[in-house]
């Protein structure tokens, strides 16, 4: 079975060989691979326009080394001057599929991102976000809230991922999703959200949120994700792969095709879904 980790972070000393052999390590044939946090040298406010384009030029470097393999992402940050410029040119001359985003102390909503996101859709690439429990930046979690994410209706040709099932606020995420999806006049192939479902919900958890996502998101819009650097591929991967094929093939009874589609199908047309 085709395997595609749609959350995967670099710390930003990688190598590509490093990468590719973490990805066989864990038997991962594709991942969605994140620049570098470009303020974490500097300290939690430290944007510097310098680290942001080192961050880009090291994810460029890696997904150049295997782009059927490696889909490269541009950790934004938006209150970085020149940001922007730096996301078209990721994009454009690096080849970069698109941008993740983590709300630290600014919400989605906020009109400081409306440039980004208009960027985005004229781009014709996706954004990734953080949404739920926060396990970082400080106290930031309250940013990161899914129902702050309704503002981009006001986009309806961006597309985008919620991550982590927006754990603890699964049923809110849901519930937005069902917002976003009677915009698109319940129509799946023209709803512009996607659920990025990378461990933040507990074991104890996991299959209530599977079990709800499932039916009302349907699986076509659920991907999976790791959510490590990759150094832990090799570590981590095989266990949630292992964990979420047996809640979705002996607890909830899907069929090898649905489960087919979590590990690789609906990543493929969160991707496709804009050319």
């Amino acid at each position: 079975m085709r395997i595609w980790d749609c959350h995967c972070h670099l710390r930003g000393n990688e190598t590509p060989d490093q990468v590719l052999r973490a990805m066989d390590q864990a038997g991962l044939e594709r991942i969605n691979l994140f620049s570098s946090y470009p303020g974490q040298m500097e300290g939690p406010r430290g944007y510097s326009h310098k680290l942001v384009r080192e961050s880009i030029d090291h994810v460029g470097a890696i997904q150049a080394a295997n782009p059927d393999r490696i889909f490269g992402l541009i950790w934004a940050e938006p209150r970085c001057e020149g940001m922007l410029e730096e996301i078209d040119r990721g994009i454009n001359d690096k080849h970069l599929r698109g941008v993740k985003l983590i709300p630290d102390h600014w919400e989605p909503c906020d009109p400081l991102l409306f440039p980004l996101y208009a960027k985005l859709e004229e781009l014709g690439k996706p954004i990734m976000f953080h949404s739920g429990i926060l396990h970082g930046f400080g106290d930031s979690s309250r940013f990161c809230r899914p129902v702050l994410y309704e503002a981009l209706i006001n986009f309806p040709k961006l597309r985008f991922s919620l991550a982590h099932i927006s754990w603890p606020w699964i049923d809110e995420c849901i519930a937005v999703f069902g917002r976003f999806r009677a915009k698109s006049n319940h129509k799946l192939d023209r709803c512009q959200m996607w659920i990025d479902t990378c461990r933040g919900t507990p074991d104890a958890w996991r299959q209530e949120a599977l079990a709800k996502a499932v039916p009302h998101c349907t699986i076509e819009r659920l991907m999976f994700g790791v959510d490590v650097s990759p150094a832990a591929l090799a570590e981590y991967a095989p266990v949630h792969i292992r964990k979420d094929t047996d809640i979705l093939k002996n607890i909830m009874g899907l069929s090898q095709a649905q489960i087919e589609t979590f590990f690789w199908g609906s990543c493929e047309a969160f991707f496709k879904a804009g050319k």
